[in-house]
């Protein structure tokens, strides 16, 4: 039969180790699975990129942070206007793609325009004064037999700018800006701890276009280093690590029960 110390120090150490387990599930970032709510499809200047991580009001350890979004879209129209008569023979809008062909055309004379129409969200057509300015390709086909026109263009690209804001008395200034980002990670090292900041992104395409900015995403550079921040803050194995903590919880938990059994 144990000793009274060693059953209270057993005891302990199962407790010890359960509020550990809960305090280490609890701390675990749940939000990261959330289902991603779907984007707008309608914005006037162009939806802004929608945020993976960091969430609003995150909590982070250390002071160095990589900040993820997702890419967007740009759109573009594609016209093919047969000259004998003025008929609109093909009028094809698209999203990310740099072709599109028609159906099969009679003989005669036409002309292929493309436009491009700005970040998804938006239509430059409907709001500019120069749609001129918009062109990405224009060309003139005689076709002498029934063919189909194919028009390839070269992809507009988007970069992004970010902004990091920090929370003062009185005011949120802007502390960084990180213009022509043509990836959707960044990586920032400057922060404070125990400071509080927001940040946002909004894309820009090449033709000077900006997006709207994205909702101020706020966070705290915390001092805690807490182990399960550590562990869970990158997801490639927490569900193994759980896992393994509950086996060893259930053990313990037997252990216990076998050794009252005996007392």
């Amino acid at each position: 039969m144990p000793s009274r110390t060693t059953i209270w120090f057993r005891d302990a150490f199962v407790i010890i180790f359960a509020i550990y387990v809960v305090f280490s599930i609890a701390m675990v970032p749940w939000s990261n699975l959330k289902i991603q709510e779907p984007a707008p499809t309608t914005c006037p200047n162009g939806c802004p990129p929608s945020i993976n991580f960091p969430e609003n009001n995150y909590h982070h350890y250390d002071d160095s942070l990589i900040f993820d979004w997702n890419p967007v879209a740009v759109t573009y129209r594609a016209v093919i206007v047969n000259l004998d008569d003025g008929e609109t023979v093909h009028d094809s809008n698209l999203t990310d793609f740099t072709s599109s062909t028609s159906s099969r055309l009679k003989i005669g004379n036409y002309s292929s325009t493309v436009y491009y129409t700005g970040i998804v969200g938006t239509n430059l057509l409907n709001i500019t004064d120069d749609p001129d300015s918009l062109i990405l390709n224009s060309n003139s086909y005689q076709l002498n037999s029934s063919s189909k026109i194919n028009l390839v263009w070269s992809k507009v690209n988007v970069s992004y700018t970010l902004q990091i804001r920090e929370y003062k008395d009185t005011d949120v200034p802007i502390i960084h800006v990180a213009n022509n980002i043509t990836e959707t990670l960044y990586e920032y090292s400057n922060f404070i701890e125990g400071n509080e900041y927001s940040w946002s992104v909004f894309a820009v395409d090449e033709l000077g276009y900006a997006s709207e900015a994205s909702s101020e995403k706020d966070l705290r550079i915390g001092t805690t280093k807490f182990l399960a921040f550590m562990l869970f803050d990158d997801w490639e194995v927490p569900f193994l690590l759980l896992g393994v903590m509950m086996v060893i919880a259930l053990q313990a938990g037997v252990f216990l029960a076998r050794e009252e059994k005996d007392d």
